[in-house]
């Protein structure tokens, strides 16, 4: 990384100003030498022979090259500084380069980790970053939280890792058990990025991503105005891809049918704001503009595709939904 930096005109006129100064003393004193001898300036120097005053005249004529000399010392010290000033401040951007390759790096390796636990959701971390920042975009959201917003989307499924295979490839109706399972994931992850001092600020994006409006979501129940914004928006991104994906337990909603769905549970589960823009973004052309990466066909998948399986929401008298839509235990929320 080049680091460039003018010599500042400020450092410039004060080693000119150090240099000229004896000329001015010396100016200034010949003219009142001169008012002192009406205009004999010769006379009145040449008459001081070996008097105080020609010992001062003596030196003052020698100010301009004091002067200078001083100048030229300063001006030498500035540029000694500025050096090691640039010096340090390119050692420091180029260890903020490093780090923020280190990080990037992280990023990819959790994201590609959390791919190689479940092939059925690989692509998912990189689709609701997609659809998280077309909503931020819309929703005006400034650079830094759209920044914020894109890490804790890769990031929002890392806790998953934490979670036993034969749980997320399951293609059968979750046990309570093994929901339980699956509602540790926000809190795994904050253990996982807890380490890294950057992604703090992120932490509770990730945590609240599965709370709902009406406190019913998780890991604490949050209601509305306590869930950060940013998570509302990857709560809803996070519920379009997986309604919209296939899964070993349930055929994929179109994209109307998705944006439907979402639509009914605005106030409940989702934030109004949120789900006006991703109304308003999925109509445009670059909205499916993105990575669409499941598993390829097999009968394996089709078998699965055809099971059905009645929710345990059923039985307490709520309308069932695939497990995707948050049907597992009484409809809590949506499943990424």
């Amino acid at each position: 990384m080049k680091i460039e930096c003018a010599r500042s005109d400020y450092d410039h006129n004060i080693s000119l100003l150090i240099s000229f100064s004896g000329w001015l003393v010396l100016l200034g004193y010949l003219f009142y030498l001169y008012l002192e001898s009406s205009g004999d300036l010769v006379s009145l120097i040449l008459a001081s022979g070996e008097s105080t005053r020609a010992q001062y005249t003596l030196l003052i004529l020698f100010a301009p090259l004091i002067s200078s000399v001083l100048g030229y010392a300063v001006n030498r010290r500035i540029l000694q500084y500025q050096e090691k000033y640039l010096k340090a401040n390119q050692f420091k951007d180029m260890a903020e380069g490093e780090l923020v390759e280190i990080i990037n790096s992280l990023i990819v390796g959790f994201v590609n980790a959390l791919d190689a636990k479940s092939h059925w959701t690989k692509g998912h971390s990189l689709r609701v970053k997609h659809y998280c920042l077309m909503m931020a975009e819309e929703l005006g959201l400034d650079e830094e939280s759209r920044e914020s917003l894109e890490i804790a989307a890769l990031l929002h499924d890392i806790g998953k890792i934490g979670t036993y295979d034969d749980i997320l490839n399951k293609t059968e109706e979750l046990t309570a058990e093994e929901f339980a399972q699956i509602k540790k994931h926000p809190g795994h992850a904050v253990e996982i990025l807890m380490p890294i001092k950057k992604f703090h600020p992120l932490l509770n994006v990730i945590k609240y991503h599965h709370e709902r409006m009406d406190g019913c979501g998780y890991p604490d129940g949050l209601t509305g105005r306590y869930i950060p914004f940013l998570a509302k928006i990857l709560c809803v991104a996070d519920a379009y891809d997986a309604i919209t994906s296939r899964r070993p337990y349930k055929t994929h909603m179109s994209k109307e049918e998705a944006i439907h769905e979402i639509q009914k549970k605005v106030g409940n589960q989702f934030d109004p704001a949120v789900v006006a823009a991703l109304v308003t973004v999925h109509q445009k052309p670059d909205f499916d503009v993105v990575i669409n990466d499941y598993p390829e066909e097999s009968e394996t998948r089709n078998t699965a595709e055809r099971l059905a399986r009645p929710s345990v929401c059923e039985e307490m008298g709520i309308k069932p939904y695939p497990r995707a839509v948050g049907s597992t235990i009484g409809g809590v929320g949506f499943e990424g």
